[in-house]
């Protein structure tokens, strides 16, 4: 595939394909000497300028021999060393050649010679990734969009990444609302229902993912997200239903059979019992089919059955904490208590730390006479399940906090997400919502302990990180302000509003080519141009020598 000769808006697309592709070859060939072409080795000794190396550069890559096509493009870059196109090629062979790390140096280069390549932040987001810099790679895709606000690389990498990150609410603002699910490719909706149910909203996920799955009912991925939904809304027979449509579509897939199968298990249907016996037919020692088959026959009180498929599950794959509670509570129910102890313990060893294993644990204890140890486990059990407990009330207080907020009753919404809070202490996010409502009420002081009960919880709360800059800014302390303002741009480089706040703290302290470096990043990022112009060309007045 070659370099060069394609549009510049479908560039970008065709390299990202390319790296793929690359990447897959290079893991499966050896590098071939870097033979040159008779037909370039006499150009190059006609002519041994730039593009004629880089037209061998581009052949080697052509060729998959992406180790020459790196050293055809540093060749390149001496020869001419400030063009971003070839500093771009340069990336782009690191990349395809596995060196993430060195590929980061030359993009960046390209794009400081050419910062509005759409192209160049993609695949320096891709080098960034690679590198597990994902901050770094956010501001790249977000850098991306503002330039192309449609590109699905950038869209679905920038949610793959906020998910890693576990900002659920920065996914929403990104591809939201859900009405607008049409303009969606299934990735990004699969990723949006995720955070959608991470963040309270089941109904809305499965809603969205219904409206995907009926325009694509042959998606395994769709279906299974939505059974996963359901499945956590107890609706067990929708969730049946609509992986089941799908599954039919695809016999021969095991992944999907499996699926269908645990999703009738936990369903109890009674047709799990002849898929699970189709499957074991062609896959008799694969341990999610021995597991589920193990679960199967707990269910149906026949524990031998159960005890056999379990340990055949375990031994294919010894890990499963899953597997080695429910073999423990077999165990228990053929008053094998040793066993069952035993298995409970490894169980919670591989991290399986749930009120119901310390409840077994306990109940084998104390069958086997040991009351102290058994006492022990009675004490974790009623500790996790008072926490259990807890965290289900703080969700429906913080809902009821939610509805409070939107029927306009501030007082009541700060009630409820104060009992939240209450109940669930190490919960950031119900801080943060306190913190906002104590701030519509004007109770600034009350604001700032919720944002700072907040960031002590999850220190890279970007939100709550500008509003603790806020209240700063608004006391007249400009140096504490910026500081928050830089660790909230730290913890999301994306986040314009901040670095906007950013530039005027440090333009109170006369910091003016740290302020004018803070609003490159709001304009790069395609926020509040107009704001960041009137700063801008405030700071040129400041800047001009005052007149004799």
């Amino acid at each position: 595939m070659a370099y060069t000769g394609l549009p510049v808006a479908t560039r970008h697309k065709v390299a990202q394909a390319f790296l793929i592709a690359s990447l897959c070859a290079a893991a499966l060939q050896v590098q071939a000497a870097c033979t040159v072409p008779a037909d370039l080795a006499r150009q190059l000794r006609a002519t041994p300028d730039a593009r004629t190396h880089a037209a061998l550069g581009t052949w080697y890559a052509d060729h998959q021999q992406f180790g020459c096509a790196v050293d055809s493009f540093r060749k390149v870059t001496t020869l001419e060393p400030n063009s971003a196109h070839y500093e771009y090629l340069l990336g782009l062979s690191l990349s395809a050649d596995g060196q993430f790390a060195a590929a980061v140096e030359p993009l960046r280069l390209s794009l400081r010679l050419d910062p509005d390549a759409t192209q160049t932040h993609l695949l320096l987001g891709t080098a960034l990734d690679h590198g597990n810099d994902r901050n770094a790679a956010e501001l790249e895709w977000r850098l991306a969009l503002a330039r192309e606000p449609t590109s699905a690389l950038a869209l679905e990498s920038l949610s793959r990444d906020l998910l890693a990150d576990r900002n659920y609410s920065g996914v929403m603002a990104l591809l939201g609302p859900p009405d607008a699910s049409g303009r969606l490719t299934d990735t990004l909706a699969l990723d949006l229902a995720a955070a959608m149910s991470h963040s309270g909203l089941p109904e809305d996920a499965a809603r969205l993912l219904q409206k995907k799955l009926a325009a694509n009912p042959a998606s395994l991925q769709l279906a299974e997200a939505l059974s996963g939904v359901l499945m956590l809304e107890s609706r067990f027979q929708d969730a049946v239903a609509a992986l089941s449509a799908a599954a039919s579509q695809h016999p021969q897939d095991v992944q999907a059979q499996l699926l269908l199968l645990q999703t009738l298990v936990l369903a109890r249907d009674p047709g799990a019992e002849a898929l699970g016996q189709k499957l074991l037919l062609s896959a008799p020692a694969q341990w999610e089919l021995l597991y589920f088959m193990g679960l199967l026959h707990q269910q149906q009180d026949d524990y031998a059955a159960a005890r056999d498929y379990l340990r055949r599950s375990i031994a294919a794959k010894p890990g499963n904490a899953e597997a080695h509670y429910r073999l423990g509570m077999v165990y228990g129910s053929l008053k094998d208590e040793s066993a069952a102890r035993q298995e409970l313990e490894q169980s919670i060893a591989l991290g399986l730390d749930t009120p119901e294993v310390h409840f077994a644990l306990a109940k084998a204890l104390r069958t086997m006479g040991d009351m102290p140890a058994a006492q022990q486990q009675i004490t974790l059990y009623q500790e996790k399940l008072k926490a259990q407990a807890a965290r289900a009330q703080a969700a429906d207080k913080a809902q009821q906090g939610d509805q409070a907020a939107a029927a306009g009753n501030l007082q009541q919404c700060i009630a409820d997400y104060r009992e939240a809070l209450a109940l669930d202490p190490h919960e950031p996010v119900l801080a943060y919502k306190l913190a906002m409502a104590l701030d519509k009420a004007g109770d600034p002081a009350g604001e700032r302990a919720a944002l700072q009960q907040a960031v002590a919880l999850d220190a890279h709360m970007a939100v709550a990180l500008n509003q603790l800059g806020y209240l700063d800014a608004s006391d007249g302390d400009a140096a504490d302000a910026a500081r928050y303002f830089e660790l909230a741009v730290a913890a999301d480089p994306g986040f314009g509003k901040a670095w906007m706040n950013l530039a005027a703290s440090l333009c109170l302290q006369s910091k003016w080519a740290d302020a004018r470096e803070a609003l490159h990043h709001v304009t790069a990022l395609g926020g509040n141009d107009a704001g960041a112009r009137a700063l801008l060309q405030q700071i040129d007045a400041m800047e001009q020598p005052a007149r004799p």
